[in-house]
C-alpha cells in the first residue's frame, strides 16, 4: 500500500523522481510509462580492465615462489635448522642462488643479520618485479 501511495504522489505532482545508479550518476526516468529503462554500466577501473592470462599468472607464481623460498630460508636460519638435512640444504642453496645479486648490499658484522637483511630485500624485489611484469603482460 505504501508503494501505491508513493506512485500516486508522483503522478499527482507530475514530477519524475530521480534514481541514483552509482555515486555521482543519476538518471531521470521518462515521463511516460511505456519507455524502456536505461541501465548505465560503469567501466571497471583502469588496472582491472585486462584479465590475467597464463603468462602473467606464471610470472606472478614465479615471484611468489622466489619470495617464499627466501622467506623460508630466513626462517630456517633463524631457527637454527640442521643444514645437514636434505630439505633444509636444498632450500638454503636455492635461497643463496636467488640472493646472489643482493649478496653484499648491506654489510654487517653478524653474518646472520646480514643474511636476513639481504635475503629480505631480495624477496621484496623479486615480488615487486614479478607484480610489475605480470601487470605489463596482461591484455
Amino acid at each position: 500500500m505504501a508503494s501505491h501511495l508513493g506512485r500516486r504522489r508522483h503522478e499527482t505532482t507530475k514530477e519524475a523522481p530521480r534514481r541514483r545508479l552509482w555515486p555521482g550518476r543519476t538518471q531521470t526516468p521518462p515521463a511516460d510509462d511505456t519507455a524502456k529503462t536505461v541501465v548505465v554500466k560503469r567501466k571497471p577501473r583502469r588496472w582491472l580492465r585486462s584479465r590475467q592470462n597464463p603468462v602473467s599468472a606464471m610470472i606472478m607464481a614465479a615471484g611468489w615462489a622466489a619470495a617464499a623460498i627466501l622467506a623460508l630460508g630466513i626462517l630456517l636460519t633463524w631457527g637454527n635448522a640442521n643444514p645437514g638435512n636434505v630439505l633444509v640444504d636444498a632450500i638454503l642453496d636455492a635461497g643463496r642462488w636467488l640472493a646472489t645479486p643482493f649478496h653484499d648490499v648491506f654489510t654487517r658484522t653478524d653474518p646472520e643479520q646480514q643474511l636476513y637483511i639481504n635475503w629480505a630485500l631480495a624477496g621484496v624485489v623479486y615480488y615487486v618485479l614479478a607484480r610489475a611484469l605480470s601487470w605489463m603482460t596482461r591484455f
